[in-house]
């Protein structure tokens, strides 16, 4: 039972890798879904540790790295192929940004931020979700300023509200039943 939460993690994992898998082979609405089952399976790895009393430095470990490329190189790859190519140095430029602030945010957390009630900076599955979102405009010279905001919002001092914790006590608590 205590390796539920992480093969959930893993298949976070797996969803941002068949993403990038898809993007290899132009099938953009197939990387998309991946990263959107991505995230589901993100929402529900915290929240079965802690339910099973499984939660540990390993299974936070695997999430971040998970996080990182389902997050930050699935996303950051999507949005080079759906505009950002045609800026061949700013696109590379703003996919190796985000993808490293990304890097950044993550390692941060682990090391200062986890147990805080609030996250400093904005998550990167949140970061991730606003790049898919953003890749849809098409639009090369916003989506580059777009990737380089969320790169800033990653690595920022802002406060971001802490949903997915709120959201398992509220499950935990019976408040969602």
């Amino acid at each position: 039972m205590n390796y539920i939460p992480c093969m959930i993690t893993i298949g976070n994992f797996i969803c941002g890798l068949l993403a990038i898998h898809s993007l290899l082979y132009h099938n953009i609405h197939a990387a998309v879904l991946f990263i959107f089952t991505g995230m589901l399976l993100d929402l529900f790895d915290g929240m079965a540790a802690r339910k099973l009393n499984a939660v540990s430095d390993m299974g936070k470990e695997l999430d971040s790295f998970a996080d990182l490329v389902t997050f930050g190189v699935a996303p950051s790859m999507l949005a080079y192929s759906v505009a950002l190519y045609s800026l061949p140095f700013i696109g590379i430029l703003c996919v190796l940004t985000y993808s490293i602030c990304g890097m950044l945010r993550l390692s941060k957390f682990n090391i200062e931020q986890s147990k805080l009630p609030t996250f400093i900076g904005m998550p990167i599955p949140f970061a991730g979700m606003c790049l898919v979102l953003l890749s849809f405009t098409y639009h090369p010279i916003l989506l580059a300023i777009g990737a380089c905001g969320l790169s800033y919002l990653m690595v920022s001092k802002i406060k971001f509200p802490h949903f997915k914790k709120h959201a398992a006590e509220n499950l935990e608590s019976g408040r969602w039943n």
